[in-house]
């Protein structure tokens, strides 16, 4: 048996409130379309359930994640460290999450890899070596996304391939 606690739900909140999903949905993506009045009891509500909105829904209808996945061979080297911190000073501002994905310099690891990260419908992924499986360069082919390789700058680009 799991004791693992239920997520609030939008339906949570709505019931709080004392209004409709479709109500707290619209506050929550455009604030101004709801009176202040009730603004303010939808946030308190949020807060009080501590709701964390679930971005499923708008990834599947929009096809956008404002996601990158970055996949990188170690997670102890410094150098990558670096790189994601350099990655993350872009990307952050710019409104997109990353999602780390470590490969321990396994092209099997790296093809799951791609393939998990693709499944959240990424944005664009960055890949830290220029060599990959057949299938993963398949993957990366299908998906149309930018596909950014980056530690090697004089090897042919996956494009290339």
């Amino acid at each position: 048996m799991s004791n693992k606690k239920k997520r609030p739900t939008l339906q949570d909140v709505a019931n709080l409130v004392g209004v409709t999903k479709m109500t707290v949905s619209r506050c929550l993506r455009d604030p101004c379309q709801v009176s202040e009045a009730l603004r303010d009891k939808i946030n308190a509500a949020v807060d009080e359930l501590g709701y964390i909105p679930n971005r499923a829904p708008d990834i599947l209808s929009n096809a956008k994640s404002n996601a990158i996945g970055v996949l990188v061979p170690s997670l102890t080297n410094q150098v990558f460290a670096e790189v994601i911190r350099g990655i993350e000073q872009v990307t952050a501002p710019a409104g997109y999450q990353t999602m780390i994905a470590h490969y321990g310099y396994s092209a099997e690891l790296e093809e799951q890899s791609i393939a998990s990260l693709l499944s959240y419908n990424v944005d664009a992924i960055i890949l830290s070596e220029n060599v990959h499986t057949d299938r993963a360069r398949k993957m990366l082919q299908t998906v149309s996304i930018p596909v950014i390789e980056i530690m090697d700058s004089v090897s042919p680009r996956i494009e290339q391939a």
